[in-house]
C-alpha cells in the first residue's frame, strides 16, 4: 500500500459533483437536421439541450417534452403556435422546427446566450436612464408586433425577456399568452401583473401587457419593481387561496400612492416621467390603451430631443443675435455720447472763457466809469471849500494832529477824545452833509454807479467826513478814525499792518495818483468792498496831498453782478424757490497771501445778505493749486467751495470754471483833483517806497486790480442734451428690441401651435389604427 489517498471533498465541491452527476449526457432523442451538443437545463416540462443546424451551422435550443402525464398539451400548444406565428419578428424569439409526432415531442428555436433580462438586473442593478428607454422601446415593439396578430402575452415580466449576444430582448415564455378574442383569464406574476389582471374573472387585455412593460421600465430605473416591499409580500403570502391573495395584491396597489413619487432619480426627464406614469396607471381608463401609444409617444420623445438642439438655438440664437446688438448698440451709444460730451466740454470751456474775459472787460468799464465819477467829485470846487474850511481851522487841525501823533499806553485815549472833538465840529458836520448830497444822486434805484460809502481823510489818513449809503451809529462811524495802513490811503497794493491802540499810527505819505484799491472787508457793515481814492491839492505850492478823496463801492453793486442778481431773482420768482444759476460769476481774490483765492462776491452770499445775514465770518476759498490752473487757463473739473456750507447745496457739483484778471483802464482824464493835477504816469514814481512796503512793484501802465472774475456753468447743464440724447436712443434701442422679441416670440407661438397641431394628428392616426390590439369582446 502506499500512502496516497483520495483527498476529501468540502461540501460545496461534493454539491457540485452531485449536480453534475445528475445531469443528463445523452439526448432524449435525435432531432432530424440537428447535431445535439450539450445539456442546457431541465424543467417541469422537460429538458432543453444546446444543438447546431447541420445545413447551416447556426445555433439552437432544443425543448423535449418527456413528462407527457404532467404537460397541460393546450398551454404547449398554444404557447409553440403563438411563437410560430409571431416568429418573423427580431424582439420575439423565433420558432424554427416543431416535431409533435416525434417520440418525445420537441421544437426547435433559436439560441439566446446572452441570458435573460432578469439576470442582467440581478448584476448591475439600475441601468442608464437611455439603455433602460431603448430596451423598454424594443420590448414594446416586439410586443406591438405580437398585439398586430392578435396575441396578447399576459406574463411580461424581466424573466421572460431573452438578450441576444447584441443586447436586444427577445419575447420568450408565451405560455400565459391568449389571443386577442379569448376571453379565458390569464394569471402573470406579481408586481408587473396589471391590478385588473389579478381576477381570475377577468378578460385578456393589451393594457396588461401595457401595465408589465411599465414595470419593467421602473425596475431597470429603480432597481426593483413598483410596489414590491418584503411587508406587502408578506401580506400576500399570508393571505390565504389564491382569491385572497390576488385581492390583497389589488387592494395594496389601490392604497399605495402614485409610484412616481417612488421614482427618486435625477436624470429622467419630464416626458419619460409622464411615459411611465401613464403606463403604471391603476385605473385602465388612465393608461395607455396599447403599447402602440407608447411607442408614438417615445418616438415624439426622441423627436423632441433631437430638436431640442434646433429649438434652443431658435430660441437661444435670436437672444443672443439680441444680446449681441444690444451690446454693440450700447457701446455706440456710450462712443458717441463721449465723442458728443467732449466736443460740447470743448465748446462750453472756450464760450466759459469768452464769457469770462466779456465780464472782465465789462467790470473794466465800469471801474473806469467809478475812476471818472470819483475824479469829478473830488475836482468839484463846493467840495473843495467845504473841505479848506474844516481843515485849516486851528483847533481841529491841533486835533488831527493828535490823532495822527499820539503813542504810548495813553494813545488810545488821546485818540478818542480829540475824535469826539473833530465829530462834533460843526465844519465836519457840513462836510458830512455836503458829502451825503452828493452820495444821495448815486445811490438808490435807476443809479448807474451805486456807491457805498464816499469820505475825505487827511493827510494823515484819518476820515474827517464820511456817508454811508446806510447811515449807521456813531460807534460805527469811521469818521475821526484813521486808516493810514489802507492801500486806498497810501496807495500801494497791500494793506500796511494795523497798529496796535498804543501804537502811533502809521507814518505814511498819501497817494498822489488816483487808485483803485484792494479789497477789503469793511470795519462798519462787514462787506467786501473796493474804494477808488484819488489826491486832493488844495493849493499850488503844496508838495503832497492835502487830503485823500475816497468812494466806495459793495462788491456785489458792480453793474454787471447786479444785473446777475436782478436776473436770479427773476426766475426765483417765477418758480417760488431759491436756486442757484447755470452760469455764474464770481470775484476772487489774486493777492499773493493768506487771502489768495478768497471768494469776495458770489450769488450764494448775496442770498445770505439778502435772507438778513449781513456778515458772514465763514470765508470760501479756491485751493492754491486750483487757482494756479484757473489762472494758466486750464479746463478744470470746478467744485465751487461755497458748496460746502448747509446753504450753499444749490451750488453742488462740478463746473467748466474760466478766471480772468480784471485791468484797471487807461485813463484819459486827469488822475487827480486841485490845482497841482499831474497825470497817472508822472506820480506813479513817487509811490514808489509805499509800494516797497507793500512787497510789490508798481505798474504805471496797465496794473491789474488783484482782482479775478471766475465764470463757472454748471456741468450737468452742458452735458444735459447727451443725457437726452443718451435716454431718447437708449429707449428707441429698447423698443426696437422689444418688437424684435415680440416678433420672435410671435413666430415661436406660431411653430409651438403648428407642432402640436402636428403631434395631435399623430395621436389621432395612432388612435385610428390601434383596434387590431384592443381586446374584442365575443357576443353571446
Amino acid at each position: 500500500m502506499t500512502d496516497d489517498h483520495t483527498l476529501d471533498q468540502t461540501p460545496l465541491a461534493r454539491s457540485a459533483s452531485k449536480r453534475l452527476s445528475m445531469q443528463a449526457t445523452t439526448p432524449p432523442a435525435e432531432v432530424p437536421g440537428y447535431r445535439l451538443i450539450k445539456f442546457l437545463g431541465s424543467g417541469a416540462f422537460g429538458q432543453v439541450w444546446v444543438g447546431r443546424d447541420l445545413n447551416t451551422g447556426r445555433g439552437v435550443a432544443v425543448k423535449f417534452y418527456l413528462h407527457r402525464g404532467g404537460v397541460n398539451w393546450s398551454l404547449l400548444s398554444r404557447e409553440v403556435k403563438n411563437l410560430v406565428q409571431l416568429s418573423a419578428n427580431r424582439h420575439v424569439v423565433q420558432v424554427l422546427e416543431v416535431g409533435w409526432d416525434a417520440d418525445p415531442p420537441y421544437y426547435v428555436m433559436e439560441l439566446i446566450t446572452g441570458g435573460s433580462l432578469e439576470e442582467m438586473l440581478k448584476s448591475r442593478g439600475r441601468l442608464p436612464v437611455q439603455e433602460a428607454v431603448e430596451i423598454f422601446r424594443k420590448i414594446c415593439v416586439g410586443l406591438n408586433h405580437c398585439h398586430s396578430k392578435g396575441v396578447l402575452h399576459c406574463d411580461v415580466k424581466p424573466a421572460n425577456i431573452l438578450m441576444g449576444d447584441d443586447q436586444e430582448p427577445r419575447l420568450a415564455d408565451f405560455g400565459q399568452s391568449r389571443m386577442s378574442h379569448d376571453q379565458t383569464p390569464a394569471l402573470g406574476t406579481l408586481f408587473y401583473m396589471a391590478p385588473e389582471q389579478a381576477d381570475l374573472d377577468a378578460n385578456p387585455d393589451a393594457s396588461w401587457d401595457v401595465y408589465a412593460a411599465g414595470a419593467i421600465l421602473f425596475q431597470m430605473l429603480v432597481g426593483k419593481p413598483p410596489y414590491r416591499d418584503e411587508s406587502l409580500i408578506s401580506r400576500i403570502d399570508t393571505a390565504g387561496s389564491l382569491p385572497k391573495r390576488l385581492r390583497q395584491y389589488q387592494q395594496a396597489i389601490a392604497s399605495q400612492p402614485p409610484v412616481m413619487e417612488r421614482l427618486a432619480r435625477s436624470g429622467i426627464d419630464r416626458p419619460l416621467q409622464r411615459i411611465l406614469a401613464k403606463s403604471l396607471a391603476n385605473d385602465p381608463e388612465d393608461r395607455y390603451r396599447n403599447v402602440q401609444q407608447i411607442l408614438a409617444d417615445l418616438q415624439e420623445r426622441e423627436n423632441n430631443r433631437a430638436r431640442r438642439p434646433l429649438l434652443l438655438l431658435g430660441i437661444v440664437g435670436p437672444l443672443l443675435l439680441l444680446a449681441a446688438t444690444s451690446i454693440f448698440a450700447a457701446r455706440s451709444i456710450n462712443r458717441a455720447s463721449e465723442s458728443t460730451t467732449e466736443a460740447l466740454r470743448t465748446e462750453a470751456f472756450g464760450s466759459n472763457q469768452l464769457a469770462a474775459r466779456f465780464a472782465a472787460k465789462t467790470l473794466q468799464s465800469e471801474i473806469e466809469r467809478y475812476f471818472a465819477l470819483a475824479i469829478d467829485e473830488a475836482k468839484r470846487p463846493e467840495f473843495q471849500e467845504t473841505l479848506q474850511e474844516f481843515l485849516t481851522d486851528p483847533e481841529i487841525k491841533r486835533q488831527r494832529e493828535r490823532i495822527a501823533k499820539a503813542d504810548g499806553n495813553d494813545a488810545g485815549n488821546v485818540r478818542t477824545d480829540a475824535r469826539e472833538e473833530i465829530y462834533n465840529a460843526p465844519k465836519r458836520v457840513a462836510l458830512d452833509e455836503y458829502l451825503y448830497q452828493r452820495l444821495g444822486n448815486h445811490v438808490g434805484e435807476g443809479t448807474r454807479r451805486p456807491l457805498a460809502t464816499m469820505f475825505v481823510t487827511d493827510r494823515f489818513g484819518t476820515i474827517v467826513a464820511i456817508a454811508y449809503d446806510n447811515p449807521v451809529t456813531k460807534d460805527r462811524n469811521s469818521a475821526g478814525r484813521n486808516f493810514s495802513y489802507r492801500n486806498y490811503f497810501h496807495g500801494g497794493r497791500d494793506d500796511l499792518q494795523k497798529p496796535a491802540l498804543n501804537e502811533q499810527v502809521a507814518q505814511v505819505p498819501p497817494l498822489t495818483e488816483t487808485r483803485f484799491s484792494a479789497a477789503f472787508q469793511s470795519t462798519a457793515s462787514g462787506l467786501w468792498k473796493v474804494a477808488i481814492s484819488t489826491p486832493v491839492y488844495l493849493s499850488n505850492d503844496s508838495d503832497s496831498p492835502d487830503a485823500v478823496f475816497v468812494t466806495t463801492i459793495n462788491l456785489g453793486e458792480f453793474p454787471l453782478l447786479q444785473r446777475q442778481q436782478n436776473q436770479r431773482d427773476a426766475k426765483q420768482a417765477g418758480s417760488g424757490q431759491l436756486a442757484a444759476d447755470n452760469q455764474v460769476a464770481v470775484l476772487v481774490e489774486a493777492r499773493q497771501g493768506d487771502q489768495r483765492g478768497t471768494i469776495l462776491e458770489h450769488p450764494f452770499l448775496r442770498d445770505r445778505r439778502a435772507a438778513g445775514d449781513a456778515t458772514i465770518d465763514k470765508q470760501f476759498k479756491i485751493s492754491p493749486g486750483l487757482m494756479d490752473r484757473l489762472i494758466e487757463g486750464g479746463d478744470v473739473d470746478y467744485r465751487d467751495p461755497v458748496a460746502s456750507d448747509p446753504e450753499g447745496q444749490a451750488y453742488r457739483g462740478e463746473w467748466i470754471a474760466a478766471m480772468q484778471p480784471i485791468e484797471l483802464p487807461n485813463l484819459d482824464v486827469e488822475s487827480v483833483a486841485g490845482p497841482n493835477a499831474t497825470s497817472s504816469d508822472a506820480d506813479a514814481e513817487n509811490n514808489s517806497n509805499v509800494e516797497g512796503e507793500s512787497g510789490t512793484q508798481a505798474n504805471s501802465s496797465k496794473p491789474d486790480t488783484d482782482l479775478l472774475v471766475l465764470v463757472q456753468y454748471r456741468l450737468s447743464k452742458v452735458f444735459a442734451p447727451v443725457g437726452q440724447m443718451r435716454r431718447s436712443l437708449f429707449i428707441e434701442g429698447a423698443a426696437a428690441m422689444l418688437s424684435v422679441l415680440l416678433v420672435t416670440m410671435v413666430m415661436w407661438y406660431f411653430v409651438w401651435r403648428a407642432n402640436n397641431k402636428t403631434q395631435e394628428e399623430l395621436s389621432d392616426s395612432v388612435m385610428e389604427h390601434s383596434g387590431l390590439t384592443e381586446t374584442i369582446p365575443v357576443q353571446n
